[in-house]
């Protein structure tokens, strides 16, 4: 799998421009892994975050404008935790074991 993750890194090198911020978001769920891990390494351990506040952590890596994609996928793949009502967000603890194989070729975030 490393050597595939890494070649899906690669080529998501093309989706980002030249300030590092992801110009779309992919089709293919490894490199949609790679670029919701990079977007998670923003967020702060043990820290709640009210959603206007993730929202601005997002709207900072991404250069569309589908926030609500991100931060959905982020709950989805489980880098983010929330309260049902969505007033509070959180780093999910587990997410860099949970994607550990992804993690070595992205840098190790």
């Amino acid at each position: 799998m490393e050597k595939t993750v890494e070649a899906y890194s690669k080529k998501l090198e093309s989706y980002y421009d030249s300030e590092g911020r992801l110009t779309q978001y992919p089709s293919k769920r490894p490199m949609r892994i790679i670029a919701l891990i990079k977007i998670a390494g923003k967020i702060e351990p043990d820290r709640k975050y009210t959603e206007k506040e993730i929202n601005e952590i997002i709207r900072q890596q991404i250069t569309f404008g589908d926030i609500e994609l991100i931060r959905r996928e982020m709950y989805q793949y489980k880098f983010l935790g929330r309260l049902r009502d969505g007033s509070e967000y959180w780093a999910e603890g587990n997410w860099r074991n949970a994607y550990a194989e992804y993690l070595e070729p992205c840098g190790g975030l």
